[in-house]
């Protein structure tokens, strides 16, 4: 039997939506999130970036893929859509 990707690929999609509105709430919330040149929009992109990391190999290590090259693979391009659509979404609120 081989993995199911496609129901690993919703799994991580929920998870990084769910860091995205946590780490929403404590972006705006926290004023300390300024990049070093001052602007919110970098700081914010550099923060999601770290959190959508730590969901990333939380995901492949809940589903023990660390060392799958394939699910590694979907697991960046995941990431990388969902990080696409929050920057989207925050930029035009601010």
């Amino acid at each position: 039997m081989s993995f199911d990707y496609g129901k690993f690929e919703k799994d991580l999609e929920t998870g990084c939506n769910e860091a995205y509105k946590e780490f929403l709430k404590e972006f705006n919330s926290d004023s300390t999130y300024i990049s070093a040149g001052g602007g919110k929009l970098e700081a914010f992109i550099e923060g999601l970036q770290k959190e959508f990391d730590k969901t990333k190999t939380f995901y492949l290590k809940k589903h023990k893929l660390e060392n799958d090259p394939e699910a590694r693979r979907r697991a960046l391009a995941v990431a990388k859509q969902s990080a696409k659509k929050c920057i989207e979404e925050f930029s035009q609120i601010q």
